[in-house]
């Protein structure tokens, strides 16, 4: 690989270890947040370190984006089931099954039936659901990419327009209806296509290979402070208002999320596409990159095996022990995603 196209890579690297990064430090911080009384301090704590680390999975849905519809890149339906759609049900199903023998060594083998076992393996574990929801986006690729490369500049605006205001913003102002026929006339504005992370998929492509003026970037970099706050403050009002911790405004689709996740995108493939990387430094960081969805997989069971050894988020106090127990636990998940994805033949089907 010239230089140029290390240097071009980077951004997306850097971005794909942000991303994972932040995937890790949401569900440290969440180990212990449903337990904390939400008017204690730690409890604080921890929600404001999961609402300002919301923007992991869109920023990898972007990336996605960005890569899969770029127009000098050529699509074979074939070479896209064999490769990219048939790896991720692969890795779907193993580690579900993987992760039900994981609580059935929890709960003991031996309280189960050989049905329970199996019921378990076919759950999986929450965070799973990310490899499904990009099959459904590759599946439509031939369509999608079709249409990304006949639109107009202004019809992929119009799309993301109804992203927007038909999702982010509805999302938002759901957050604070409480009236219930109000809440089912805004529940009667979802529109499917407009209304998933395919406006993410799509908006990741526009800002890479359109790209957004540059005198809105300060706009959105400017408002990574009051919308992190906003997250804080209104999650820590709701939350006390309901008694429950509630962390439904910093959703990924929430708007001041959606704003978060847009800055984020911008300033890396920004700062570090006019950045000129070595060699040495940008073969790093792709070794890094290529373990991230290894880091996604694993980082659940990882986080819950060390807990009985007494490492987890409260074991220092928790504006400390979180990130100590994010990084811990992401250096632990790249060590062990490289040594996995290195196995002969089977290793990109692992992870």
């Amino acid at each position: 690989m010239d230089a140029k196209s290390q240097n071009r890579n980077v951004p997306y690297d850097l971005l794909r270890i942000l991303a994972a990064f932040s995937v890790v430090m949401l569900h440290s911080a969440a180990q212990y947040w449903y337990e904390l009384p939400i008017a204690g301090m730690e409890w604080k704590i921890v929600n404001g370190y999961d609402a300002c680390f919301r923007f992991g999975v869109p920023v990898f849905v972007m990336l996605s984006g960005a890569i899969f519809l770029d127009p000098a890149r050529k699509l074979d339906v074939k070479r896209l089931y064999r490769r990219n759609i048939l790896r991720l049900v692969i890795l779907y199903l193993l580690w579900s099954g993987a992760y039900g023998l994981l609580d059935c060594y929890f709960y003991g083998f031996s309280n189960l039936t050989g049905k329970e076992i199996l019921k378990e393996m076919a759950s999986g574990r929450y965070h799973l659901w990310y490899l499904p929801m990009l099959v459904g986006i590759y599946v439509l690729l031939p369509v999608l990419r079709s249409w990304i490369l006949h639109a107009q500049k202004r019809n992929v605006q119009y799309f993301l327009a109804l992203f927007v205001v038909l999702q982010v913003l509805r999302t938002t102002v759901i957050t604070f209806v409480k009236n219930g026929e109000l809440l089912h006339l805004l529940e009667l504005g979802e529109i499917q296509m407009a209304c998933s992370y395919l406006g993410y998929f799509v908006l990741g492509y526009y800002i890479a290979h359109v790209g957004i003026p540059q005198k809105y970037h300060k706009f959105f970099y400017l408002a990574v402070i009051p919308g992190a706050a906003a997250n804080i403050l209104i999650s820590n009002a709701q939350s006390i208002r309901d008694g429950i911790p509630n962390g439904v405004i910093y959703d990924s689709f929430g708007l001041f999320t959606f704003l978060i996740v847009v800055a984020v995108f911008l300033f890396v493939t920004e700062k570090a596409g006019r950045h000129r990387w070595g060699r040495r430094s940008s073969a790093a960081i792709a070794e890094v990159s290529q373990g991230t969805l290894g880091v996604y997989l694993l980082h659940i069971g990882v986080i819950e095996l060390l807990e009985p050894l007494g490492i987890h988020s409260a074991m220092v106090p928790v504006a400390a022990g979180v990130p100590l127990l994010a990084l811990l636990t992401f250096v632990l998940c790249g060590a062990a995603a490289a040594l996995l994805r290195r196995i002969p033949l089977v290793g990109r089907y692992i992870c």
